[in-house]
C-alpha cells in the first residue's frame, strides 16, 4: 500500500517518471543484482544493456568484465537494491570501479531509494511500486 506522505501519488509517479527518463538517457551499462531485477526492468520498458551481478562470478570480474567490454574511462550504472546486501554491493562495485578506472553511478539508485524505501526496498518490486502510484493517482 502507497503511504500517504507529504507527497501526493501523482508527485511520486511524476518524480519516479523523472528519474526513469534519466536513467534511459544514460548511455551506459546498468549492473543489477539478477535475473529478477532485469524481468523487472525490462517489464518497466528499459531497453538498455543490463548486466546480472548474480551470475556466477565475483563482484571483481564482473567490474573486469566491464573494462575489458567498454574500455577504462567508462561509466556504469549500479543499480543494486537499497536493502543491506545490496549496500554492501554497491559499495563494492563502486571501490572495484574506481580502482579500474571506470567512473560508477550511483545517483540513480539513491534517487530511487530516496523515492522508494518506504514502500519496497528492491529493484525487482518497481514494477509494482509504479502500479500502485498510478492506482492511487
Amino acid at each position: 500500500m502507497v503511504k500517504k506522505g507529504r507527497h501526493s501519488s501523482q508527485e511520486r509517479l511524476e518524480s519516479f517518471n523523472r528519474i526513469w527518463d534519466s536513467l534511459k538517457a544514460i548511455n551506459a551499462p546498468v549492473i543489477v543484482e539478477g535475473k529478477r531485477d532485469t524481468a523487472a526492468l525490462r517489464n518497466l520498458g528499459y531497453s538498455g544493456n543490463l548486466v546480472e551481478l548474480n551470475d556466477g562470478k565475483s563482484v571483481l570480474s564482473t567490474v573486469e568484465n566491464l573494462v575489458q567490454k567498454y574500455g577504462r574511462g567508462s561509466n556504469f550504472v549500479i543499480l543494486m537494491d537499497w536493502d543491506r546486501t545490496g549496500e554492501k554491493l554497491a559499495t563494492r562495485l563502486k571501490n572495484y570501479g574506481e580502482s579500474c578506472d571506470l567512473s560508477p553511478n550511483l545517483r540513480v539508485r539513491k534517487e530511487l531509494s530516496a523515492l522508494c524505501s518506504k514502500d519496497i526496498s528492491t529493484v525487482e518490486e518497481l514494477p509494482t511500486f509504479v502500479n500502485m502510484l498510478k492506482l492511487a493517482s
